[in-house]
């Protein structure tokens, strides 16, 4: 399993969508996701020669806090990358750089294709966040990480794409050892599928 690869700010805006349908807030994008998307994954190179696409049925930008805000079932994509939520937050400095993206769901869930690969990686986890600074994702609640067979899941789980390290810890005071789903049980849990699998498939 590899690991996962992962302006001016607009005026204070918020918009809601009738109860059917999304509004393609494809304006409200701006400085913000421009620059969010080629710094936060390296998935295929042709990626990035690809329209960004966002939907959600509200979207709001706070000048003051350098922040926008996209709400109810927000999606954004590019290419083979996607990112969805029911909330994604984008975050920016005063000199308009991209800081942090943060999606929250039930599950938040990033999705990309690597270069030289055909099946996706598939990160999912109650919360989501992504630093830029440090090239850090972090996968909070529920996390889990996959690609075909392969399967890693605790209730945390990082991964800092700068220095190609992961890091799995297991949710507090859970009842190591005992049998049941993943979820409570205190554990972190990894599955590898055998290479003759892999080549079957």
């Amino acid at each position: 399993m590899s690991a996962p690869c992962t302006g001016k700010m607009l005026r204070s805006y918020s918009e809601s969508h009738p109860p059917r349908g999304r509004r393609r807030l494809g304006r409200l994008v701006g400085t913000a996701v421009l620059t969010v998307l080629p710094g936060l994954a390296v998935a295929l190179s042709s990626d990035r020669d690809q329209p960004i696409e966002i939907e959600a049925n509200r979207a709001e930008a706070d000048e003051s806090q350098r922040v926008t805000i996209y709400k109810g079932d927000a999606v954004i994509t590019q290419g083979t990358l996607r990112i969805s939520g029911e909330t994604i937050w984008i975050y920016l400095n005063a000199e308009d750089e991209f800081v942090k993206l943060v999606s929250v769901g039930r599950p938040a869930q990033m999705r990309q294709i690597p270069d030289g690969e055909t099946e996706p990686q598939v990160a999912d986890a109650k919360r989501l966040e992504y630093y830029a600074d440090r090239d850090l994702i972090v996968l909070l609640g529920n996390a889990r990480y996959g690609q075909g067979q392969d399967r890693i899941s605790a209730e945390r789980i990082e991964y800092d794409s700068r220095r190609g390290r992961m890091r799995a810890v297991a949710q507090r005071g859970g009842a190591g050892g005992q049998s049941g789903s993943d979820q409570g049980t205190g554990r972190v849990r990894i599955t590898i599928s055998p290479k003759s699998q892999k080549k079957a498939e």
